[in-house]
C-alpha cells in the first residue's frame, strides 16, 4: 500500500470513529471484527425482550465478550452506570464463556480518571477475568491488519499515488461543478499563502500528506479556473470554500474535522472512484494554498 492510500485510509478511519454513534458506531465496530476474525468474532443483536443480555460482540477463540459504548458526549456519571450495568449482566447470563471484558467506546481522547477507577475496580474485585477498555488505538490497530480488498469494502475506495497521476482536466471539472451547485456567498480574494501553512494549522500527519499529494495536480484546478469563461468563477468557489470553513471554524471543530468537512464539502456525500477521491484532493490542495481556508501562520497575520 503506497503513501497516499494509506494516508486516506488513516483519515478515513479517524472521520468514522468520530462520526459514528450509538447503534451506527456498534456495527462498525462489529465490521472491524467481522473482517479481522471471519468465521469466530459473533455479532450480537437485541432479539426481542431479551435484548442483547449485555453481549455486544463475542470472539470465542479468545473468550472476548465485547460491550460497546458510543454516546455523542461522555459523562463519567452516565459511562459508569452503563459499565456497572452491563459487566453485572454480562456475568449473569455469560459469565462461563468468556475471561476477558473489554468496554469499547468512542472517545478518541481517552476515558476520565472516573471511568478508569470503575474499570479498575472491575478488574479487581473480579481476578478471574481480564477488563480492558478498547478505543481509538486499539480499533485503528486492528483495522490496520486488514488487507487492502478488506480496508476497501470497510472504509470505500482510496486514492493511490498512481491515481493521482492519471486525474486529468474532466475529472477536476466534475468535482468543481459539483461545488459550484452550492450556495456561493459574498466574493472573497484568492491569494498565495506562506509554505509553512501546513504546519501552523497542526493538521495530522496523514491529511498533510494527502494535501502534499494532492499539489502534485493542483495545477489542473489553476488552468481550469484561468481558462473559464467567467472571470470570477475561481472567486466563488474560493469563497463557497471560505464560507464552509468558517461554519466550521465557529463550532471549534479541531483542524482534521474540518478537513473532513471541506473533503465531503467537494466530492459530495456520495463518493466516487479512487481517480474522482484523486481529484477532490487536488481542488483541496489549491485551495488549500490559494485562498482563506484553513489558518495563516501567526507571523502573517501580525504582518
Amino acid at each position: 500500500m503506497d503513501q497516499l492510500k494509506h494516508s486516506y485510509y488513516e483519515v478515513v478511519f479517524e472521520r468514522n470513529y468520530l462520526k459514528k454513534g450509538g447503534n451506527e458506531f456498534q456495527d462498525f465496530f462489529s465490521e472491524i471484527m467481522e473482517k479481522c476474525h471471519p468465521g469466530d468474532f459473533q455479532r450480537v443483536c437485541p432479539w426481542g425482550s431479551a435484548g442483547d443480555r449485555k453481549n455486544d460482540g463475542y470472539l470465542p477463540s479468545k473468550r472476548i465478550l465485547f460491550q460497546v459504548y458510543a454516546p455523542n458526549k461522555m459523562i463519567a456519571k452516565a459511562a459508569i452506570a452503563k459499565i456497572h450495568e452491563d459487566f453485572h449482566g454480562a456475568l449473569q447470563y455469560w459469565q462461563k464463556y468468556f475471561n476477558t471484558w473489554i468496554f469499547v467506546h468512542n472517545s478518541k481522547k481517552g476515558l476520565g480518571p472516573q471511568i478508569t477507577e470503575k474499570l479498575n475496580e472491575l478488574a479487581t474485585f473480579n481476578v478471574s477475568l481480564k477488563v480492558k477498555p478498547w478505543g481509538f488505538e486499539e480499533l485503528r490497530q486492528n483495522v490496520f491488519t486488514l488487507n487492502e480488498a478488506d480496508l476497501a469494502s470497510l472504509l470505500g475506495p482510496a486514492p493511490s499515488a498512481r491515481d493521482m497521476l492519471d486525474v486529468r482536466y474532466s475529472n477536476v471539472q466534475e468535482v468543481i461543478s459539483h461545488i459550484a451547485r452550492q450556495e456561493p456567498p459574498l466574493l472573497q480574494d484568492i491569494r498565495p499563502v506562506p509554505p509553512d501553512k501546513l504546519n501552523s494549522n497542526h493538521l495530522s500527519p496523514y491529511v498533510q500528506n494527502m494535501l502534499t499529494w494532492g499539489m502534485q495536480k493542483a495545477d489542473l484546478v489553476g488552468n481550469f479556473f484561468h481558462d473559464c469563461s467567467n472571470p470570477t468563477y475561481g472567486d466563488e468557489i474560493a469563497a463557497a470554500f471560505k464560507e464552509e470553513y468558517s461554519k466550521c471554524s465557529r463550532l471549534e471543530m479541531d483542524p482534521d474535522t474540518i478537513f473532513h468537512k471541506l473533503q465531503a464539502f467537494t466530492g459530495g456525500s456520495e463518493r466516487g472512484s479512487p481517480t474522482d477521491e484523486a481529484a477532490v484532493l487536488a481542488v483541496l490542495a489549491y485551495l488549500f494554498e490559494q485562498c482563506d481556508i484553513f489558518e495563516r501562520p501567526p507571523i502573517e497575520v501580525a504582518l
